[in-house]
């Protein structure tokens, strides 16, 4: 992989691009490229591409992709909003040359809003994908249209496009996707017909990933219900399922699916080995039971918003084969500690999630403490305090990842216990926003401790200063610079911070910090003159930072402090050859005009 995460120029690409003959897989950030840098991305050797952030660019960029990366097997694009007639109108022909083009993908993934397409000829298109495609996953598409590209044969499409457009296809009297394992799909609403086309028409679908945001109550006839999930039986190879109802835009659920259609679900599909639901809001503990005790190779299990689920669900974990490794209980209401305390008998436990779980406490964390393989625990707006954090700080769990965020009884005392153990060997990423009593002695224990973080959340926390940004500039490990591990710091409406805190943001500190989230108030000088003497730098103003799905089971962050590519080491060059002798003084003066009184 070239250029991982980084936010590329068109100099950088101008730059690396031609030397390397030999390249393969390239992944960017685009936020900073348009249309001008499009032949540096579409070259033909490559086999894998990863596109994030492409709001700038037209549909030229799908039109070259198609025409010149005739290699490709796995693609990924995050494309911006489509929205007047002459864009969805080359949009659908850049679409068109992109699936006729690239007919060896095996993976496409396409994040962009395809409501405003044209139902029938956005449909008809996908009659060009690859037949030998594997893994289709779309950001927004109707109900309607994806009914409608899953009915289509191609012998169909042919009719159809010939109306449309000089496609040629080939003669096959195969339905689309012939080869498709995982589908990922986000949706207006998620239907029982959708979900009987689903099962006729993908024989060796293993992953089935469904996200349904309707915009108000969906009417029975396009809602799920029980004989609609039932239908995920017919899908003999499945392993994966989500089916989650967001809350975005309106507060609705799934109400027309119980207990039985979870049963009869269950009992055919006790091959699962994934399954995350929600938004079920009429499912009791009878059916999340039923899941549990149907599917003994169940490893990873999500339930979120279910709101009648309670404590009687885990009791007897412990008389089931059970190996879970992934538990996510989301906001569920009325899990208290209890339930935690059953799940530690699942040894093998990497990941729990316990966000919005209002009534796990202390004791939940001391049997936790005991988890041997836990990497990641997420404890967001919980009723734990520093009590519960000496207990992990002196157990065994050996924990990457840590949120913290909105638990009000946490203090920096619990936070110095917290790092007091083995934890200071393995913890990267703290999130330790909205806490309103943590001070600067929390940093303060973290600096002493020596912990590498790699990843650093304090969002929202009244009583951080300066202070504690001169802490983190001056952490430091031997023959790495100051600041060396962070990658990502997020200080946003933390109240004590100030404008001359952004002194220690300037070279040679926070070297390898690539990430910052700052406060919507703060001056635009000291924002322009940090971006142009960082350029490696992202700054988000007000938003919160997500850096995607990260997998913390195999050492990637440890992996990510160690080793820069190509294109990285690149940048870090020039930022040394171009910096200005007189940079300390343009700080001090950008800063004196905004601090000091005129």
């Amino acid at each position: 992989m070239f250029g991982g995460d980084l936010s590329a120029t068109l100099e950088m690409l101008q730059h690396l691009i031609p030397s390397n003959v030999a390249l393969r897989s390239l992944k960017l950030d685009c936020a900073q490229l348009d249309d001008s840098s499009i032949k540096y991305l579409a070259i033909p050797q490559l086999e894998e591409l990863s596109l994030q952030s492409c709001d700038s660019f037209t549909a030229g960029l799908l039109f070259e992709i198609g025409e010149n990366c005739k290699k490709l097997r796995s693609l990924s694009i995050e494309l911006g909003w489509i929205d007047d007639k002459p864009d969805i109108l080359s949009y659908t022909a850049g679409l068109e040359q992109l699936l006729r083009g690239c007919s060896q993908l095996e993976s496409l993934c396409l994040m962009f809003d395809g409501s405003p397409f044209d139902n029938r000829k956005f449909a008809a298109i996908w009659g060009l994908a690859a037949p030998t495609l594997k893994v289709l996953d779309l950001g927004y598409v109707l109900e309607k249209d994806v009914k409608e590209i899953f009915n289509l044969k191609n012998s169909h499409l042919s009719k159809s496009l010939l109306c449309h457009s000089t496609i040629q296809m080939k003669e096959d009297k195969n339905r689309v996707f012939p080869n498709l394992q995982k589908l990922c799909l986000a949706l207006d609403w998620i239907s029982d017909s959708l979900m009987g086309i689903i099962s006729k028409n993908l024989p060796f679908l293993t992953h089935l990933d469904l996200r349904d945001e309707p915009v108000e109550e969906p009417y029975a006839a396009v809602d799920l219900t029980n004989w609609g999930i039932q239908q995920t039986s017919g899908c003999s190879r499945l392993r994966h399922l989500s089916l989650v109802r967001s809350q975005e835009f309106c507060p609705t659920s799934f109400k027309r699916v119980n207990d039985l259609g979870i049963l009869l679900m269950a009992e055919n599909c006790s091959n699962l080995e994934s399954i995350r639901l929600g938004g079920f809001c009429r499912i009791t503990d009878a059916g999340f039971r039923a899941i549990l005790h149907a599917c003994p190779n169940l490893q990873k299990l999500e339930l979120l918003r279910t709101t009648q689920l309670t404590d009687l669900v885990f009791h007897d974990i412990s008389a089931t084969p059970l190996s879970l490794a992934h538990v996510s209980l989301r906001s569920c209401d009325l899990i208290t500690d209890f339930s935690i305390i059953n799940l530690v008998y699942c040894k093998n436990l990497q990941v729990l999630d316990l966000k919005g779980c209002r009534g796990v406490g202390d004791d939940a964390l001391k049997a936790v403490s005991f988890l041997t393989k836990l990497k990641t625990l997420q404890l967001n707006s919980s009723d734990i305090s520093d009590l519960g954090l000496s207990y992990l700080g002196s157990g065994n769990a050996p924990l990457v990842s840590l949120s913290l965020r909105s638990c009000p009884r946490v203090t920096h005392r619990g936070i110095s216990s917290l790092v007091a153990g083995s934890l200071v060997q393995t913890l990267q990423n703290l999130d330790l926003s909205n806490i309103p009593n943590l001070t600067d002695n929390a940093i303060k224990a973290l600096g002493k401790s020596g912990v590498q973080i790699v990843e650093l959340r304090l969002r929202e926390c009244p009583r951080i200063t300066d202070t504690s940004i001169m802490v983190l500039a001056s952490m430091q490990i031997p023959g790495q610079g100051y600041g060396c591990t962070l990658r990502l710091l997020d200080i946003y409406n933390s109240g004590g911070i100030t404008e001359l805190s952004f002194l220690w943001f300037k070279k040679p500190y926070f070297s390898r910090l690539r990430w910052l989230g700052i406060g919507l108030n703060l001056n635009g000088d000291i924002v322009d003159t940090l971006a142009k003497n960082r350029p490696l730098l992202r700054i988000s103003q007000g938003h919160e930072i997500d850096r995607g799905r990260q997998d913390l089971s195999d050492g990637f962050f440890r992996h990510d402090i160690e080793e820069e590519d190509e294109l990285e080491q690149w940048l870090r060059n020039e930022e040394d050859q171009n910096e200005d002798e007189d940079e300390i003084e343009q700080w001090l003066r950008v800063v004196d005009e905004v601090a000091l009184p005129s």
